[in-house]
C-alpha cells in the first residue's frame, strides 16, 4: 500500500466540494496536501479552515500549473501526488453553444488535467520514487448525453489520456488512475442551482438512489481518490462512484 503519511499532495478545485473533501481525506492520513483553486476567497476560507497551504491557480494557463508545482516543489522539497479535480460544468445544445464556450471546456477539463498530470508526473521522474496521479473524470467521460457534448468531449478525453499516461509511466512506478463520479452534491449540482424538481429528475436517473433517497456525496468520491492513492497494483484503471448509473 502507497503510504500517504507524509507525502505532498497537490488536489485542483480543492476549495470545495470534492476536491475540499480529498483534502480533509488526505490530512486524515497524515499527508500535505496543498488546496490549488481558482477561487481565492473560497481558497482562502477553506485553507485557513483546514490549517493548509492555498496556491491561486488556472489550471488552463499552461505557465500558472508550472509555477504552481515548482512552488510546492520548492517549499516542500518533493511532489508525490496530484489529484487533477479541476472542472466546470454545465451544458447546452451542441448548435447553439459558442467556440469560445467549447475552448472554454476543453481548456480547464481537458488541457488543465493534462497540465497539471503532466507536471507531476515530470517532478515525480525526476524523484525516481515514484507517485500518484489521479485524473478526475466523470460518468460523462465514459457515456454520451444529449445537451453535454462539449463536456462529455473533455471528460472523455481525460479518461484515455488517464489510460495512456499510465501505460507510458508504469515503468516509472508512477501510478495514472481516473475516478468517475455521478451526479454528486456539490457548488455545481444542488437544489438552489437544478431546483427540487431538478433534483428529484437526477436521483431518477441512478438506480441507487432509489434505495438511498439522494444524489452522491463528495466524500464518498473522495473515498474512491484514496483507494486509487494507496493501491499500489493499479494503473490504467477508471473507477465508477455513480449509485449504478452507467451499469444501465
Amino acid at each position: 500500500m502507497f503510504e500517504i503519511q507524509g507525502k505532498v499532495a497537490i488536489v485542483t478545485g480543492g476549495a470545495n466540494g470534492i476536491g475540499k473533501e480529498a483534502v480533509k481525506a488526505i490530512l486524515a492520513k497524515g499527508g500535505v496536501p496543498v488546496i490549488a483553486d481558482f477561487n481565492e476567497e473560497l481558497g482562502n476560507q477553506t485553507a485557513g479552515e483546514l490549517n493548509v497551504e492555498f496556491i491561486k491557480v488556472d489550471v488552463s494557463d499552461e505557465g500558472q500549473v508550472k509555477e504552481m508545482v515548482s512552488h510546492v516543489v520548492e517549499k516542500y522539497g518533493h511532489l508525490d501526488i496530484m489529484v487533477a479535480n479541476a472542472g466546470i460544468g454545465g451544458g447546452g445544445s451542441t448548435l447553439e453553444l459558442s467556440t469560445e464556450e467549447y475552448e472554454k471546456y476543453i481548456g480547464v477539463n481537458q488541457n488543465g488535467v493534462f497540465y497539471c498530470s503532466r507536471e507531476a508526473i515530470r517532478q515525480m521522474v525526476a524523484q525516481g520514487t515514484g507517485g500518484a496521479v489521479i485524473n478526475v473524470s466523470s460518468i460523462l467521460g465514459l457515456v454520451g448525453s444529449a445537451g453535454a457534448c462539449f463536456y462529455n468531449t473533455s471528460k472523455g478525453a481525460v479518461r484515455l489520456m488517464t489510460k495512456s499516461m499510465a501505460l507510458e509511466f508504469a515503468p516509472f512506478n508512477i501510478r495514472v488512475n481516473s475516478v468517475h463520479p455521478g451526479y454528486i452534491i456539490t457548488g455545481m449540482v444542488n437544489e438552489d442551482v437544478a431546483g427540487a424538481e431538478g433534483i428529484e429528475m437526477l436521483k431518477s436517473l441512478h438506480p441507487l438512489s432509489k434505495g438511498i433517497d439522494r444524489l452522491g456525496k463528495p466524500e464518498e468520491i473522495a473515498h474512491a481518490i484514496i483507494f486509487a492513492i494507496e493501491n499500489t497494483f493499479m494503473t490504467g484503471a477508471e473507477i465508477v462512484v455513480d449509485g449504478g448509473y452507467t451499469a444501465q
